[in-house]
């Protein structure tokens, strides 16, 4: 889709060039950590809960700011530390509960975490340096997305080739069936394509703590709604937990607010070495 659209509305004499040094030393790390988040991620799903996952993943943040101040996109500031704390903490009450704990799975999600944090910085670094000739989000798209889907392929085959081969379901499915799935597999990948879009477009004119902040809001909004509407029960150590969770992304607006007043809202990037 990108390669189609790319193709018909900038030719190639005006894009930026990316030479082989760029893309081996700086795209290729961004996508396989990506790669390794995603198929890690849904891995642990096998051995823990989701309330189990959710709690471990609000580690990310606290990854992110880590990777952030190590690669000198943001300071180490006694504000925005707190922010990450109380969202970290508050996520971690607001999902609490007695949950069945396995040791691998819990590996897996804490390693995800931990990468994931790379991720989103090694990709804001992408983003935001113009001189790597990726600062549009669909080029960078179309170089990422590539490289992700080849990392992370011998994994899918290693797991679950055989499995899917040889089910009955692929096998004796009758044409209605075939086509159904074949839908299903193109419109999930299309909201996932464009799901990846509007994240790294987002990451390209904020920061990556920004887009980690939205990604608590959209869990918080989902746990809200299984609340709510699934019925599921919030106990007062929850509710504690989303009041907290919520004041330390109040506080994350706040400071935003405020350096807006000053400059720009994207981030500086200046720390980074020019050179790839």
């Amino acid at each position: 889709v990108i390669w189609f659209y790319r193709s018909y509305t900038k030719p190639t004499s005006e894009r930026d060039p990316v030479t082989w040094s760029i893309f081996l030393k700086r795209v290729c790390p961004a996508a396989l950590t990506a790669s390794l988040d995603i198929a890690l991620s849904n891995w642990s799903f096998m051995y823990i809960t989701v309330s189990m996952y959710t709690m471990c993943k609000s580690s990310v943040i606290i990854f992110i700011l880590v990777s952030a101040i190590i690669f000198k996109l943001e300071k180490p500031k006694l504000l925005s530390i707190v922010v990450v704390l109380l969202i970290a903490i508050g996520l971690f009450l607001f999902t609490y509960q007695s949950t069945s704990f396995n040791l691998f799975g819990f590996i897996l999600v804490m390693t995800a975490s931990a990468i994931s944090g790379l991720r989103w910085v090694l990709s804001q670094i992408l983003l935001q340096r113009d001189s790597l000739g990726l600062s549009n989000t669909l080029e960078f798209v179309y170089h990422v997305e590539p490289v992700m889907a080849i990392s992370i392929l011998p994994l899918a085959l290693g797991m679950e080739g055989s499995e899917m081969v040889l089910s009955t379901e692929f096998i004796m499915a009758d044409q209605h069936q075939s086509l159904w799935v074949l839908f299903v597999v193109i419109a999930g990948a299309f909201l996932a394509l464009m799901l990846t879009f509007s994240e790294y477009l987002l990451l390209s004119n904020t920061s990556s703590i920004t887009i980690s902040i939205c990604g608590i809001v959209k869990e918080i909004a989902i746990l809200v709604l299984a609340s709510t509407v699934g019925g599921d029960k919030l106990s007062p150590i929850n509710v504690v937990g989303l009041v907290v969770c919520l004041s330390g992304i109040s506080l994350h607006v706040y400071m935003k607010y405020k350096n807006s007043q000053f400059g720009p809202e994207i981030e500086d990037v200046k720390g980074v070495p020019k050179n790839p």
